[in-house]
């Protein structure tokens, strides 16, 4: 019942300032519309910091800090083995990876969990997907070979564009992957802060005048490109991420097979036995897996081996 009443004021609190927030966008946009843009981008710049690190009974990890085109990151690895690199999302932490790390690790592999770039014990305060496709692909620099990168939320996207720009990695499993394209996920943000379709429009503008052709980004075209063996696993309820993004991505991917999950969210397939029962047996499966390999029935009816 605490912890009920914890959250519930947490929550409120997260409403009310919510609501604070888009009384504020709407008032700048129609008094000061330059102003509401830069303070809009920067915001969906900052991602929430949770400074903890991974916890796991009975080992102890070793701590280190890489530098990367992203800036400096916090790693734990622990064990010893081929590399199983974790990859959290936005707002995340390595730390949502302890119930995947004693597995791995009980299972002979490295298990390397980083901190994205602003995120955790990481330095920053602001970031975007092109750093995390940086801090990814040069963390892995660091720890090649790498077996495996299971990957979650942005953290996912990041992973399917640093595959097609120079990550190196046997298996790719991605949780809950966005694939809506960044003009996208803009137009979302500046829908949740209040601000009206137009200036969502004119972030997007500002954005390619920053970033060049948004185009770059775009996951479905990058896993269109890949032969990674790839798994996904997808809540059809998720309620930050459509599961028809996973699903569009597992269509481009080529052989890619997705998992399609009910009443786990957004978060809970990182914690759920039978996810990590099927990821680790993922991980140390064959080479190239048949796409349509004991696929749920879910999937199988939705998809009807449209999946190659």
């Amino acid at each position: 019942m605490a912890n009920k009443t914890t959250k519930q004021r947490a929550n409120n609190r997260t409403n009310g300032r919510l609501i604070f927030v888009r009384a504020g966008m709407r008032l700048l946009s129609a008094i000061a519309p330059p102003l509401a843009d830069r303070l809009a981008l920067d915001l969906f710049y900052r991602p929430r910091r949770r400074q903890r690190q991974p916890e796991v009974a009975g080992l102890h990890p070793h701590r280190w800090r890489v530098h990367t085109r992203a800036g400096w990151l916090t790693v734990w690895d622990y064990g010893a083995g081929p590399t199983v690199l974790l990859v959290h999302g936005w707002s995340g932490g390595a730390f949502q990876w302890s119930p995947f790390i004693e597995p791995l690790v009980r299972a002979g592999y490295n298990a390397v969990a980083l901190d994205m770039p602003a995120h955790g014990l990481s330095d920053g305060e602001r970031t975007n997907l092109r750093d995390f496709v940086h801090a990814i692909v040069d963390t892995a620099q660091r720890v090649k070979p790498v077996h495996a990168v299971v990957a979650h939320s942005l953290g996912a996207t990041a992973t399917t564009l640093a595959l097609a720009h120079g990550l190196r990695a046997q298996r790719a499993l991605l949780i809950a992957p966005p694939s809506r394209g960044v003009p996208g996920f803009v137009q979302a943000f500046a829908r949740h802060i209040g601000l009206p379709p137009a200036r969502g429009q004119r972030l997007v503008a500002r954005m390619e005048r920053r970033f060049g052709d948004l185009a770059q980004f775009d996951a479905r075209q990058a896993a269109a490109t890949l032969d990674t063996p790839a798994l996904m696993f997808h809540d059809i309820d998720d309620p930050e991420v459509p599961y028809r993004e996973g699903e569009a991505l597992a269509h481009a991917w080529p052989g890619a097979r997705m998992r399609s999950l009910q009443g786990l969210g957004h978060n809970r397939p990182l914690k759920d036995p039978e996810v990590l029962r099927e990821a680790l047996a993922f991980i140390a499966g064959p080479e190239r897996p048949s796409p349509f390999e004991g696929r749920s029935r879910l999937a199988a009816a939705a998809q009807a081996g449209a999946i190659r």
